[in-house]
């Protein structure tokens, strides 16, 4: 088989793939569903459980994309040949992902894994800002998916962190530690976001992505699971900050 097929292949079965892997635990009875796995090391970080559906929208992207590049409509395209290698790679790290963390309790195993899926992300997700805007899949289909994925594990692979050092007894439980602790993890999150935004002049489907993650996790600390106003405080400030970035780096841009 030569790369060009394999590639395709691959983009065209592993999106097929990550929603049934996803469910290997409630639907299958394999393991421990991965709420289960988060509870057991949650931290102030973590999103309220809401903002995880954003995995049905980044599935039903990857599954569209995956049959539009298999078509001979997008089949060789400079999109499918630039992205194709990078997403096949997020997929299978996500795949990964997904049967660890049923398997296993949360640990830097899994911070490991999730750094590979978002290396990959961000691969794609700059290589496809280079790209031009050709055709209705290439704005409604390619754009949102590469923005949307590495936007949400940009901040997930924080929580990820968050979470490892929980088990580990490297994270406080409670109290003002926690909160100091859970800053600390945001603003490492706003590091790597804001960074991001900087560096790809305004990238609003990036910029929803992490608003989307970050309004979770004040809602969390407020409302949702137990109050917390410095995290949500640092919460608040960065989802501001982030809206406001990718807005005026994409104005500069239009005027540019």
């Amino acid at each position: 088989m030569t790369s060009h097929k394999l590639r395709t292949l691959l983009n065209l079965l592993l999106p097929l793939a990550q929603p049934v892997v996803g469910a290997m635990a409630p639907l299958f009875g394999i393991g421990h569903t991965q709420a289960e796995m988060s509870a057991r090391s949650q931290t102030p970080v973590v999103p309220q459980g809401y903002a995880f559906s954003i995995w049905g929208l980044l599935f039903t992207l990857s599954i569209v994309w995956g049959i539009w590049q298999a078509l001979p409509a997008g089949r060789d395209t400079l999109a499918a040949r630039r992205l194709g290698w990078p997403l096949a790679g997020a997929f299978a790290a996500s795949i990964l992902w997904m049967v660890l963390s049923q398997l296993t309790e949360n640990g830097w195993h899994l911070v490991l894994v999730i750094l590979l899926v978002l290396a990959a992300s961000l691969a794609a997700f700059f290589l496809e800002l280079r790209l031009p805007r050709e055709g209705a899949a290439q704005s409604w289909l390619i754009h949102p998916l590469v923005g949307l994925l590495a936007g949400w594990v940009s901040v997930a692979t924080f929580a990820n962190i968050a979470g490892a050092a929980r088990i580990h007894g490297l994270f406080p439980a409670d109290g003002l530690g926690a909160t100091l602790a859970a800053v600390l993890v945001l603003l490492a999150a706003g590091g790597l976001t804001l960074g991001v935004l900087w560096v790809a002049r305004g990238a609003l489907w990036y910029a929803a992505a992490v608003a989307w993650a970050l309004l979770a996790i004040l809602y969390a600390n407020t409302a949702g699971r137990s109050f917390d106003p410095g995290v949500a405080l640092a919460a608040g400030a960065l989802l501001a900050v982030v809206l406001a970035m990718a807005w005026q780096r994409r104005r500069l841009r239009a005027a540019a």
